[in-house]
């Protein structure tokens, strides 16, 4: 088992000698500061610099590896800049759990309100009997406690929403008022209900797709006046990525969020947190081009089509 504290007053030491005055705030986290640690904990150390650079990531690295134990070291290295970009509910969580070593925390991140606070505390003591349950799921993703029943759920939702359409007089009245309302009124169909109708099941997968999400622990829901959720703007970007298809939708949408949290991962110092939105964003862009080229060519062919027919009954 690590002797924490001569490591820290090596860690200490070490970034010193080689951050010198960028050096602003050295804490200690996780299991060793709440004094539960055992051979096989992680040692996360959290340092903050004036402002970080690239390099400094290659000489952080660098020093760890100097310290040893760097397969233990878990922790994280910032500028203080990048403090001011977190939630006001994580500052108040990271102030609580985090044990100052040299420097002070609250000195260097902006200050949180009461209800913060309260915000806090709920997300730590939340009330796990109205969480959908898990039945064993976690276990098949290394005892991941947010995979609950609900994932399987919402591809049986998807595999109904297929039937409905595929399947259903009221699936081909749904589909053919959405490709062209005047004719599906001509042929009898009652387009403005189709389309009420339409707007209020995509409202109802949306809304237990939220569900889905708030219900299995990841996060408590917030109203944010300045933000809008981009689970939206990333259910456009399945849709499109799965061809517009109910089946189609379920892998394009392990996709998207493969994409979205590992935007959260990447190395922020080298390349933007939004790198994700970027993605995704193309990938809207691209399947919508590639939908309105194959229309363009569509109506090019009939009208070729068109015209041969017309040149062929010239000729007779």
């Amino acid at each position: 088992m690590v002797r924490i504290d001569e490591y820290i007053s090596r860690a200490v030491c070490l970034l010193r000698d080689t951050f010198a005055d960028r050096l602003l705030y050295v804490g200690l986290q996780g299991s060793y500061s709440r004094g539960e640690a055992d051979e096989n904990s992680d040692i996360d150390l959290m340092v903050v610099l004036d402002e970080l650079t690239a390099g400094d990531l290659e000489v952080y690295r660098g020093l760890l590896a100097r310290l040893g134990e760097a397969e233990k070291s878990c922790g994280f290295l910032c500028g203080r800049g990048e403090l001011f970009n977190w939630n006001t509910c994580e500052i108040c969580q990271i102030l609580h759990e985090t044990d100052d070593i040299l420097g002070r925390l609250a000195d260097l991140v902006p200050s949180y309100t009461e209800e913060d606070v309260r915000q806090h505390v709920k997300l730590s003591v939340g009330n796990p009997s109205a969480l959908i349950p898990s039945l064993g799921l976690e276990k098949l993703f290394s005892n991941n406690r947010y995979v609950t029943i609900a994932i399987p759920l919402a591809i049986v939702i998807a595999v109904l929403i297929w039937v409905l359409l595929s399947k259903t007089k009221l699936g081909y009245e749904l589909k053919a008022t959405g490709l062209n309302k005047n004719a599906a009124k001509y042929c009898g169909m009652r387009e403005k209900q189709n389309l009420i109708l339409t707007m209020g099941i995509a409202g109802a997968l949306a809304g237990i797709g939220a569900g889905f999400m708030f219900l299995s622990g990841f996060e408590e829901w917030a109203v944010a006046q300045s933000a809008v959720p981009a689970m939206g703007f990333n259910g456009i970007a399945a849709a499109f990525l799965g061809g517009l298809h109910p089946i189609g939708t379920i892998f394009a949408s392990f996709f998207i969020q493969h994409i979205t949290f590992g935007g959260a991962y990447v190395d922020r110092a080298i390349y933007s947190s939004q790198i994700s939105d970027l993605i995704s964003a193309v990938i809207i862009y691209m399947c919508g081009f590639v939908l309105f080229f194959r229309q363009v060519m569509t109506r090019l062919a009939e009208r070729k089509a068109e015209a041969n027919l017309r040149k062929e009954a010239n000729l007779k």
